[in-house]
């Protein structure tokens, strides 16, 4: 009840010409700040929404084009078919969202994060896909058929993309942690750079993949000294890709590296910033690698 009588109340607030009196544009957005699950209205256009938290939101197919939307946070919202043409997006977080025809042409997309978000592989097919996979965290991208992609950089930490395609791919510099990459087509991608410390690439086909210099095992320190041997106290462990089950042959690990990972108590920060290659017997005992065939470091 309370719920509707908000919807009914913001829709008639936002009723009136996209510039309204102060007092109408507050009382909208107090609304639609504090209103958990609402229809909101279909016209959303230009509007001064930044810093809003969208909650449950029902917003599919809503045109918030030209909207200011900078720092604002889309939580479990339904944002199938939404505009968000030419709109500030600067620093603005989606997490849990549904992303289908979601439409982000020509919008500031600098320091959007999407968290969980679930997305259709005709969006990962175009200009909404690189903007998702350029930071993405726990986002399901199951199945997804990405070969040959120019995927450069792109940084989908702890993504599902189990029996994914990226044959052919070019993810040079990618971070790459933590993904479920289980079964998935890595044949003829380039990893030089890459981040995958565990990452999940049991039976992944890597044949023709070119490793270079990715990370493939850290050590993490929560003390904050970057250091690798383990002996002078704080908790420490080695974390590696998980390639349990693929066929190495042929593939060279001589310039792969081990990178010492630290946290910053400040903020929570990774870092890899001292590094060293990765040893044979690291990538047997904790990358579980069958090296048969393969060009392995001493």
């Amino acid at each position: 009840m309370i719920r509707s009588l908000a919807t009914t109340v913001l829709a008639l607030l936002l009723a009136a010409p996209a510039a309204p009196v102060h007092a109408q544009d507050d009382l909208a957005r107090q609304l639609i700040n504090s209103c958990v699950g609402c229809r909101l209205p279909h016209d959303l256009h230009g509007r001064d929404l930044h810093g809003l938290r969208f909650v449950g939101s029902d917003l599919h197919d809503t045109d918030l084009s030209h909207a200011n939307l900078r720092g604002a946070e889309f939580t479990g919202a339904n944002l199938d078919g939404t505009r968000f043409d030419d709109a500030d997006l600067r620093d603005a977080r989606f997490v849990g969202v549904r992303l289908r025809h979601t439409s982000f042409a020509r919008a500031n997309v600098e320091g959007v994060r999407f968290v969980g978000a679930s997305v259709s592989q005709g969006d990962l097919d175009g200009p909404l896909g690189r903007t998702i996979l350029r930071d993405c965290t726990g986002c399901s991208f199951a199945g997804a058929d990405l070969h040959d992609a120019d995927l450069r950089g792109i940084k989908i930490v702890g993504a599902n993309l189990h029996d994914s395609n990226l044959a052919g791919a070019r993810l040079n510099d990618a971070r790459l942690v933590g993904i479920n990459a289980h079964g998935s087509d890595f044949s003829r991608t380039d990893l030089r750079g890459a981040d995958l410390v565990g990452a999940n690439l049991h039976d992944a086909r890597m044949n023709g993949a070119t490793i270079g210099d990715a990370v493939l095992c850290s050590r993490n320190d929560d003390d904050g000294d970057v250091v690798f041997s383990g002996d002078d106290g704080g908790y420490r462990r080695t974390s590696c890709a998980n390639l349990r089950g693929v066929d190495l042959h042929g593939l060279d690990f001589r310039a792969a590296r081990y990178c010492a990972g630290r946290t910053s108590a400040r903020d929570g920060q990774d870092f890899r910033d001292v590094c060293r290659p990765v040893t044979r017997q690291e990538l047997i005992d904790d990358a579980h690698a069958n090296l048969t065939g393969a060009l392995a470091p001493a």
